[in-house]
């Protein structure tokens, strides 16, 4: 009885440790391609908040971790609110290094969470001064 009892632990432990589920983070540079309202948004998009309104496009320059979008690719985001996420400055035609939480959960992946930080490029010197 005890051994029946102890390989049924030991089974239901497996199959728990199957369905995993997990959170992490997904860092991107990105320029802008658009943003519109969601509503004149044709196309796939990721939900990263929980109450969108618009289509947030950006072609994919890097990422990290690997694999997790395609270089080069063109990703829609539907988001909240460009002016929370970008503040007063016009967005398209930037680059951003953005980051977004993806969570799996029972094979099942959401992402949530999308920050944008602007790039900042150094100011090139004057002729004559490097």
């Amino acid at each position: 009885m005890i051994r029946l009892f102890a390989l049924t632990v030991s089974l239901l432990a497996g199959a728990t440790g199957q369905t995993q589920s997990f959170v992490d983070e997904v860092h991107l540079r990105g320029t802008v391609e658009d943003v519109v309202m969601l509503t004149k948004f044709s196309g796939k998009v990721i939900p990263v908040d929980f109450d969108p309104r618009f289509a947030l496009t950006i072609r994919i320059e890097s990422v990290d971790p690997e694999g997790r979008f395609p270089t080069g690719a063109v990703v829609a985001f539907a988001i909240h609110s460009p002016a929370l996420l970008f503040g007063a400055k016009e967005a398209k035609g930037r680059t951003y290094d953005f980051s977004v939480h993806r969570k799996v959960k029972r094979g099942k992946t959401t992402y949530f969470g999308l920050k944008a930080e602007d790039v900042q490029t150094a100011p090139a010197s004057a002729p004559g001064t490097g």
